[in-house]
């Protein structure tokens, strides 16, 4: 899911806007009120987009969005007004902001705008997973000894023409493999298995992906 902070100075604005991002699969994890606080949220929470108004009092947007880029210039920034100074702009043409969408809001748009924006880093976290998970598979596997791996592997291609890395999506696959090979040894391939992904247990994928698996 898309993690967003929503930065504004009105807070009923703020919470609408998180409502409506909520309502569209979008997770808000944080809400800032001027543009220091989007700086420190963006610090401390790391959302994959941020949104942020330009026309706050003391700390403004561009404020914020400045110190996002110094942390992170490919930082995602989203930037929300109904009204903007010639300055503003010209600031903000700077600053590189990854969409400008005019107040009042169309639904519709900011969440195609989202989804475009953020897909590619959440392609790119989901293979970085499912690279952890096939290593610590293998490994697994390989414990076992060389000619069971090698006959799993080739069991794999022969009943579902899917290599080891497919089995990430297709667990069941694997599942069925390994208790018709191993029978009540498998259990205990189960708890290997769990103890070469121990750095990565916490993340909901992982455990879905070990459910399937104990079923």
């Amino acid at each position: 899911m898309i993690r967003a902070v929503v930065v504004d100075d009105d807070k009923d604005t703020v919470a609408l806007f998180a409502e409506i991002m909520q309502s569209n699969n979008i997770e808000v994890v944080g809400r800032g009120y001027n543009g220091q606080e989007a700086a420190f949220l963006y610090q401390k929470l790391k959302p994959d987009v941020i949104f942020l108004d330009v026309i706050m009092p003391v700390y403004d947007g561009i404020y914020g969005i400045t110190k996002i880029r110094e942390m992170n210039p490919d930082a995602v920034v989203i930037i929300t007004t109904n009204q903007m100074t010639i300055n503003a702009q010209i600031a903000l043409n700077k600053l590189r902001p990854s969409a400008v969408i005019k107040e009042p809001i169309d639904v519709n748009e900011i969440i195609k705008t989202v989804n475009q924006l953020c897909a590619p880093s959440l392609d790119s976290e989901n293979q970085m997973k499912k690279t952890m998970v096939t290593l610590a598979l293998k490994n697994t596997l390989l414990e076992l000894g060389i000619q069971e791996y090698d006959k799993i592997v080739s069991l794999l291609q022969k009943d579902y023409t899917c290599t080891l890395e497919d089995c990430y999506e297709n667990p069941e696959y694997l599942r069925n493999i390994l208790k018709d090979l191993f029978g009540d040894s498998y259990p205990d391939i189960l708890n290997s298995l769990s103890e070469n992904m121990k750095d990565i247990l916490s993340q909901q994928s992982v455990k879905d992906f070990l459910q399937v698996l104990s079923t």
